[in-house]
């Protein structure tokens, strides 16, 4: 099982904010605190949605001295009923844009091995 780090997952997703900018998003941080992001993207049409991070601090595992490992959701949140297609976008390109930066990124990751 391969982890990430939480400031490297924070990069990702800072740049995937500013990659959707470059596509004509229009991007709000409405929250920004350790462990706990929420931006609002707006597209051209004038659907809005919003994308969040929350680390689950309450859980969190104490692996060495200098090493907690914790949970972390992320996710994007819509009005019932608006803007499912805009959100599957958003959520689709973040995946993509992940994906893509994971290659990049390799070193950042470790492997937790089970005892």
């Amino acid at each position: 099982m391969k982890q990430m780090d939480l400031n490297t997952f924070i990069t990702i997703y800072q740049e995937f904010l500013n990659e959707g900018r470059a596509k004509g998003w229009m991007v709000e941080i409405l929250i920004e605190e350790f462990g706990n992001h929420l931006a609002s993207i707006t597209n051209q049409d004038g659907i809005e949605v919003e994308f969040f991070i929350e680390l689950d601090l309450e859980n969190d595992v104490c692996l060495s001295e200098k090493t907690r490992q914790t949970t972390l959701d992320y996710g994007v949140l819509r009005k019932k009923g608006e803007g499912d297609f805009f959100a599957k976008e958003v959520l689709d390109s973040f995946h993509h844009y992940w994906a893509k930066k994971l290659a990049k990124r390799s070193m950042s990751f470790i492997v937790h091995k089970r005892s």
